[in-house]
């Protein structure tokens, strides 16, 4: 969608395009309009100068008497000519040197302007009339070659564009000018939003402009609701945990109690489901904290939490001699909690090291962000792939743990609506996995 600032642009432009269009067509109408009138009054006069010199003669004709007669009707090709229409007779004036005007006679009173072509290509405004004079019916016909005028209007057209088109251009100009600097302020909301996007403030500046200032008083409510909610959510299942934890630890205490020394399968009964319980509550509890732990504007930057995590993980695995490998674009982030970060790339990093012979490697790109975890382990069979991420699921039973790094990394992975791969390393020949968040690209 078009910024708002390039929609109000085009709008008044476009808006400055009809105006000046409708301005050029008025002012042209208006002095044609101006012309045709002073022309038509000359015209008229002439008439009225001509229907009072005409005469009748013996025959019952009508003639002009000669005094009456402007010079300018009496010079060939003047631009200006008459012609008398009667029953009995035509009359000409001597201007149009025996050429003929195509008109037709009008009743007495009528009254009609029309353009016709004249002799040498003349353009001829012509003022046609009906009268009675001596009994007799009588046309009279003015006209007056306007090709000087139409020469003239047709500059003024052009002249009148090009200074249109100049202040067309500076009112543009100056128009950008003022709604750049009226936007200013949102420029800067918009930076205070990819600020809010990377995590680098909490909320926004509300000293906007009074039509959008309610939205980001609104965005700054439910910031505020949201980190609210979640950390309730948070100290809630912390409760939760530690008191299921305690009262689990009670009943294994129970498990151990000399009356249930004699019962060993009793005993093994009660173990098994209560290990069972312990590993779906820590699971569940995972999910839930996972469910509402995404706050906006938080990001992760991947390659330094990343060399934390390896070197706790040499810690952690010190009887081995692993080297691990971490190639991480600079640029690459983690849109989310560093909890969920943590956690995902803490289990799959614990689980590489538990399996590997000594090397792991790492990758992550960018835009969007791609994570791979390979070892040189032995890897697991393509048909037992599917079951890794199952809870209690484990790759080699005589290592310790609880099966859950894998499905605790894939809940995190799809909090995210990322996708989780697991297979063997081409490069390694162990295990990979890879994490992929197609919904986190680079932004500037």
């Amino acid at each position: 969608m078009r910024s708002l600032q390039t929609q109000l642009s085009l709008g008044l432009f476009a808006s400055l395009i009809v105006l000046f269009a409708l301005q050029w067509l008025a002012a042209n109408l208006f002095l044609r309009s101006i012309a045709e009138q002073q022309v038509t009054t000359r015209l008229e006069q002439d008439a009225e100068t001509l229907l009072a010199a005409l005469m009748s003669t013996s025959d019952n004709r009508l003639q002009v008497q000669p005094g009456y007669i402007a010079p300018v009707y009496l010079r060939p090709f003047s631009g200006h000519y008459y012609w008398i229409i009667t029953v009995h007779t035509r009359l000409a004036s001597r201007s149009l040197w025996d050429r003929e005007l195509a008109i037709a006679p009008l009743p007495p009173g009528e009254v009609r302007v029309a353009y016709f072509p004249g002799p040498q290509g003349q353009r001829l405004f012509t003022r046609i009339a009906g009268y009675r004079k001596l009994d007799q019916d009588v046309t009279i016909a003015v006209s007056e070659d306007v090709s000087a005028f139409e020469y003239s209007l047709r500059r003024f057209q052009a002249g009148y564009a090009a200074v249109s088109s100049v202040a067309l251009a500076v009112l543009i100009l100056t128009q950008r000018w003022i709604l750049r600097r009226s936007v200013r302020s949102l420029e800067r909301t918009r930076s205070q939003m990819s600020q809010l996007e990377r995590g680098e403030i909490d909320s926004i500046d509300a000293g906007v402009p009074a039509e959008i200032a309610p939205l980001v008083q609104e965005l700054n409510r439910l910031l505020v609701i949201l980190r609210q909610r979640g950390k309730r959510s948070r100290d809630a299942l912390g409760n939760l945990a530690h008191a299921l934890k305690t009262q689990l630890a009670l009943l294994n205490h129970a498990t151990e109690h000399p009356q249930l020394c004699s019962h060993t399968e009793l005993r093994n009964q009660l173990r098994e489901p209560l290990e069972r319980i312990r590993a779906l509550t820590e699971r569940e509890l995972k999910r839930a904290r996972l469910a509402g732990a995404a706050l906006p504007g938080q990001r992760v930057a991947i390659r330094g939490e990343l060399e934390r995590l390896a070197y706790a993980v040499r810690t952690l695995y010190a009887e081995k001699p692993l080297d691990i490998k971490i190639r991480a674009d600079q640029d690459a982030r983690f849109a989310g909690d560093s909890e969920d970060f943590l956690e995902l790339m803490g289990n799959l990093l614990d689980n590489a090291a538990k399996y590997c012979r000594t090397q792991i490697r790492v990758t992550a790109t960018a835009s969007p962000l791609v994570i791979r975890v390979e070892d040189d382990g032995p890897g697991v069979a393509d048909d037992d792939l599917h079951t890794l991420t199952s809870r209690g699921a484990r790759a080699d039973e005589n290592i310790p743990g609880s099966g859950l790094g894998l499905a605790i990394a894939r809940d995190v992975v799809e909090t995210y609506e990322g996708t989780l791969r697991l297979g063997r390393s081409d490069a390694l020949g162990g295990f990979f996995a890879e994490a992929r968040f197609p919904g986190m690209l680079l932004k500037s």
